[in-house]
């Protein structure tokens, strides 16, 4: 899953059980986001050349995901010229996809009744807006 040309080059992930399950509901139920993640976003961690210190990249997903479980993000920290992959937030809902099959309302996965009721409420607005 995890290009291992990029981790001979200086990659390091700091906890791979889980950042492997996130990867896996991430593929799961949003595949466009898993596949800019993997071959727009990990390719380029090298060629950055960013000072030590820690970063965050956004990955482009649904507004609707946005607004009801905050923006997806990959965190990392740069040691050494060490790129180090730290999290993928927000984990909750990303490991909820990994564990089991989640209900979808309208292309997002949700796993508790306040999720669906935010979901709705959120899509209702959107449509007095437009």
């Amino acid at each position: 899953m995890v290009n291992t040309n990029l981790l001979k080059k200086n990659v390091v992930i700091l906890d791979e059980n889980d950042y492997k399950k996130k990867l896996k509901g991430l593929k799961k139920y949003f595949m466009k986001s898993y596949k800019y993640l993997i071959f727009q976003i990990m390719p380029n961690l090298i060629v950055l050349g960013k000072k030590d210190g820690i970063y965050s990249v956004d990955i482009p997903i649904d507004d609707l995901f946005v607004k009801c479980y905050g923006q997806l993000k990959l965190y990392f920290s740069v040691k050494n010229d060490v790129v180090i992959i730290e999290d993928i937030m927000p984990c909750d809902i990303l490991l909820q996809c990994h564990m089991k099959m989640l209900p979808i309302y309208h292309g997002i996965p949700y796993y508790q009744d306040k999720d669906l009721f935010k979901l709705k409420v959120l899509e209702k607005k959107n449509e007095k807006e437009v």
